[in-house]
């Protein structure tokens, strides 16, 4: 995984400072309605508004999908309290029959998905 990292992250940001070395020339940025205007350099511009872009298109993306965490979160309240009551119809068997029953094999646990660490190493000195 840290090589796939590197292979992605070294071309994206050597792409990122060429950028920025090339478009360093004075930008007047006028918010029209406000009385504002802002003296900044091209390349803070342009990857300003990329980066306004990502955090609103993570924005829709993440409402959108709160259909499957609330579906998500239903289903797990649902297992639980099927659970609760196998557990209660177990109890009552076995109270009946005067046998322990039999306990179901536990299923195996559902594995997750392991995703990448990335870790930043700080240079001091």
């Amino acid at each position: 995984m840290k090589i796939f990292y590197r292979l992605v992250f070294i071309p994206v940001a050597a792409a990122f400072v060429v950028f920025a070395v090339a478009n360093r020339h004075a930008l007047t940025l006028n918010l029209w309605p406000l009385p504002l205007e802002i003296d900044l350099p091209v390349y803070i511009a342009v990857l300003g508004a990329l980066a306004v872009g990502m955090v609103i298109g993570g924005s829709a993306q993440w409402i959108s999908d709160g259909k499957w965490r609330r579906r998500a979160r239903a289903d797990k309240r649902k297992a639980s309290a099927l659970e609760r009551r196998l557990t209660l119809v177990e109890a009552a068997r076995e109270a009946q029959d005067g046998e322990p029953a039999r306990p179901a094999p536990e299923p195996p646990a559902p594995r997750r998905a392991r995703l990448p660490r990335f870790r930043l190493k700080s240079r001091t000195g």
